[in-house]
């Protein structure tokens, strides 16, 4: 058995082994097919140059098809491994037409896209070994790694060192086996080990943070929710039943202790939600007298959920699990790359939150107490809550800030002060973001024995009327107080209004070309996972149609050489010949037995060195002489006729 045919036969079963592992082996199937009847008809053309160029061009065009599917269909960094699975699709097109291709070879150049220009005599290559190779790489970025690939991939190479061996030196050979098995057993050894070693530290060092902190969100810094809003890109959409006049406050979640610029969360127990009547009950009860759809994808393993106040039910939302955390954050886990869900809530100012009040809802820390004490006096506070109540407060505070405070980006913060940040926005800047409004909002209505928490969200303002929908961008990003009155808890939002207008201001000049590909990143993923299955099928019809033509039009390129070589051959040839009679007539002529670069060199022609490497790609390279080099060819010829001619009347 010859070895072209061993290798075709180990690069079919690379194939196969490929489509196995990474659950497509119809589609394996069905290259391999391809593959049969490129090699029945191997060797049968003699392609242009060009032609491998634009096979070349095919394969790029396929992976980047591939990349560009994924990347829509989740992100950048999602995109890499599922690309990495179909490689050999990309590379495929160049192993056919390596077997059509009468020399059973192609220039490397082919692949090398920014090299392609600077080639002058190409390096040919057996594009069947970057085939296994790629097959084998392609395997092993499943979640199927295991035995069977550790086993598949030692016997692949091991066929691919006896094919490569011609069965000589058999001893030798076998001994590498051994060594080659060995090594792969103790490198599985090596790396399970490693693996389960890892996933036991890991669970080691989130069992000692979780008795610290909850181990995700379960604390925030004055400064996060402002190099969140540094970002224009759009996180979420959201579908309401009736444009709202206001905006809308999306809670995150809650938190109760202040210790150095960092809010933390309570001690209270996780709440496992239950999935009822095909919903995520959070509350018992009705499903709410509102609701609004989300269109949000996801990264990670976990998520926290932006819901409006008195969530009821989420509907749609397709993870392995709901939990209320800590905080009345709602995290879910085991994502899907995109979701479109209904919440269900009750739209009303006054709204629940789980967890009784707690010491800490009334805790100022001693470093922030004489600041707020100083502010408490200034405004006569107690003396209003007792007179007037509570709401009289919460007005007074309100207009206070809406007079003497500024709204600024969270970068000017005065960071010279000899008291803390927060004592020095209350008695000195008197200008700073929304999480310095809402903490001291906090603290100062704690001082009056009201509880209070720190919240943080998104408020829910921009509209897109083309689309119908509310825009949630990193800008939108807040921080707000929630004060327990008359026992409902209520937003306070003390952060001047016009935040948001000096937050939109920063905006980017391109800003509407990032909105244009965000839409359509959007608008494929609504498409990707929505329910419509006809909509999915004029999908999948207008990319293949448009696939299908960029393909035609770069195959339709790819032409043979065929009839016209003969006479391009002999063209060459009476060429050259030419070329050394016309320098033999003039005494210049090439000796018996001398190299075309012997032959320049001896007679000065150093201008000329570059025809010695023509020379050789016209008469020992399998593809000839390109377009560009057959042009330099000719400049050559003539240039040595107008030198001979010199020559000669010098003489």
């Amino acid at each position: 058995m010859k070895q072209p045919l061993l290798m075709f036969i180990l690069t079919l079963f690379s194939l196969l082994f490929w489509g196995w592992l990474t659950d497509v082996l119809w589609l394996a199937g069905l290259l391999g097919l391809l593959l049969c009847g490129a090699y029945i008809k191997r060797g049968q053309y003699n392609f242009e140059y060009n032609a491998f160029y634009q096979i070349g061009n095919l394969c790029g065009l396929i992976i980047a098809a591939v990349f560009v599917f994924y990347w829509l269909d989740d992100n950048a960094s999602k995109a890499i491994l599922p690309s990495i699975r179909l490689l050999p699709l990309a590379l495929l097109p160049l192993l056919l037409l390596q077997y059509l291709y009468k020399q059973h070879l192609v220039p490397s150049s082919a692949l090398l896209f920014f090299q392609r220009k600077h080639v002058i005599q190409p390096t040919w290559f057996d594009v069947s070994v970057l085939f296994i190779f790629v097959c084998l790489l392609s395997a092993g970025a499943t979640v199927h790694q295991g035995w069977v690939y550790f086993t598949g991939i030692s016997a692949l190479l091991l066929a691919f060192i006896l094919v490569q061996q011609h069965y000589k030196q058999t001893r030798y050979v076998l001994l590498l086996i051994a060594i080659f098995l060995l090594a792969e057993v103790m490198g599985m050894g090596i790396v399970y080990g490693m693996q389960d070693l890892q996933m036991r530290l890991q669970a080691k060092m989130n069992a000692w943070l979780l008795s610290y902190n909850d181990g995700h969100q379960g604390s925030t810094a004055i400064g996060e929710v402002g190099r969140l809003q540094l970002s224009d890109s759009v996180l979420f959409r959201v579908k309401s039943e009736k444009k709202r006049s206001e905006p809308m406050l999306l809670l995150e979640g809650t938190y109760q202790r202040y210790r150095g610029q960092t809010w933390f969360g309570g001690g209270w127990k996780d709440i496992n939600i239950p999935y009822i009547h095909e919903r995520w009950q959070l509350y018992e009860g009705e499903l709410g007298t509102s609701h609004l759809t989300f269109y949000q994808s996801f990264d990670g393993d976990k998520h926290v959920l932006a819901l409006p106040m008195n969530t009821l039910a989420i509907a749609k939302l397709d993870v392995k699990s709901l939990s209320i955390r800590q905080g009345q954050r709602v995290e879910i886990q085991g994502l899907p790359p995109f979701a479109a869900y209904d919440v269900f809530y009750q739209d009303v100012h006054k709204f629940m939150l789980r967890g009784e009040v707690q010491r800490s809802d009334l805790d100022i820390p001693k470093n922030e107490k004489e600041a707020v004490a100083k502010v408490v006096a200034m405004l006569d506070l107690h003396e209003i809550k007792n007179k007037y109540g509570v709401e009289k407060v919460i007005k007074v505070l309100h207009q206070y800030f809406l007079q003497q405070y500024t709204y600024t980006t969270w970068l000017q913060i005065s960071q010279q002060s000899a008291q803390t940040p927060l004592s020095s926005f209350l008695l000195e800047d008197k200008q700073g973001h929304c999480e310095y409004f809402a903490s001291a909002t906090v603290l100062l209505l704690r001082a009056l024995g009201i509880p209070t928490r720190y919240a943080v969200g998104f408020s829910m303002s921009e509209y897109d009327a083309d689309k119908d929908l509310y825009l949630v961008r990193g800008r939108d990003a807040h921080a707000w107080a929630v004060a327990k009155v008359d026992d409902t808890w209520i937003n306070i939002d003390n952060t001047p209004p016009n935040w948001f207008s000096i937050e939109n201001a920063k905006q980017s000049q391109f800003q509407g070309l990032w909105d244009w590909f965000s839409d359509i990143r959007f608008q494929f993923k609504k498409w990707r996972y929505g329910d419509s299955e006809i909509d999915k099928q004029w999908w999948y019809i207008l990319l293949s149609i448009l696939f299908g033509y960029l393909t035609i039009r770069v195959l339709r390129r790819v032409k043979t050489k065929q009839h016209a070589d003969a006479k391009t051959v002999e063209k060459e040839a009476q060429d050259w010949l030419k070329i050394e009679q016309a320098l033999a007539m003039v005494g210049l002529g090439r000796r018996n037995g001398e190299t075309v670069q012997q032959w320049l060199v001896r007679i000065e022609a150093g201008k000329w060195y570059q025809l010695a490497r023509l020379h050789d790609i016209q008469h020992y390279a399998a593809a000839g002489l390109s377009d560009v080099m057959q042009e330099e060819y000719q400049a050559y010829i003539q240039d040595i006729k107008v030198f001979c001619a010199q020559y000669k009347d010098r003489g």
